[in-house]
């Protein structure tokens, strides 16, 4: 009798319990609705980049254009320092190319040969007679040559920065080799894109 009595107080108080017990309540969790952290936006919802630019070829370098010269010596001269009092008339030479048919300045190619022909200073004349080769180097990898037999006496052969009053433009820069020898149908020799002068014993 006393067992039973035990086990009903025991079985009435768990029921009691049970009852006192709180009812689950909804999850904390957000909802699939909540907003997306940045993390999770589409890439596409990003401005994009904008490209860069393309460099420009014909745009001189940091430091500006210069002109190498190398003989017997070495120059390195800034464009400024290539002074443009000779004049070549592409206007009065003929049937050539339209594009060369302007007034160009600049400074005559055998002075400026003679920076660097040898130690002494001014053009080397007898050592132009005795024949080497003027070589120019352009921009592009061209290099075409000639004789130093060909410039002596030849002031208006020049190496031109200026074309119209204004320093040569887009691929001509920044120096033109110009002058007489330009013919009609045979401009060849006038090798523009310069850059360097290099004398060949």
């Amino acid at each position: 009798m006393k067992k039973r009595v035990i086990l009903l107080i025991v079985g009435a108080a768990l029921l009691a319990l049970a009852a006192a017990a709180p009812s689950p309540s909804a999850s904390p969790s957000a909802s699939p609705s909540s907003a997306a952290a940045p993390s999770d936006l589409r890439a596409d919802e990003s401005p994009s980049p904008s490209p860069s630019a393309t460099p420009d070829p014909d745009a001189p370098p940091a430091g500006g254009w210069t002109l190498t010269l190398q003989g017997k010596l070495k120059r390195v001269l800034p464009i400024a320092k290539v002074k443009a009092k000779v004049a070549w008339h592409g206007e009065l030479a003929g049937d050539i190319n339209p594009t060369l048919r302007y007034t160009y300045k600049g400074q005559s190619l055998y002075k400026l040969i003679g920076l660097v022909d040898d130690k002494k200073g001014g053009f080397n004349v007898a050592r132009a007679k005795k024949g080497y080769k003027i070589r120019f180097i352009c921009r592009d990898g061209y290099k075409p040559e000639i004789s130093s037999k060909r410039i002596i006496g030849k002031k208006k052969w020049i190496i031109a920065k200026r074309k119209a009053g204004k320093l040569l433009p887009g691929g001509e820069a920044p120096f033109r080799f110009v002058g007489s020898f330009i013919k009609p149908f045979n401009g060849k020799l006038s090798a523009y894109g310069i850059i360097r002068i290099r004398l060949i014993f």
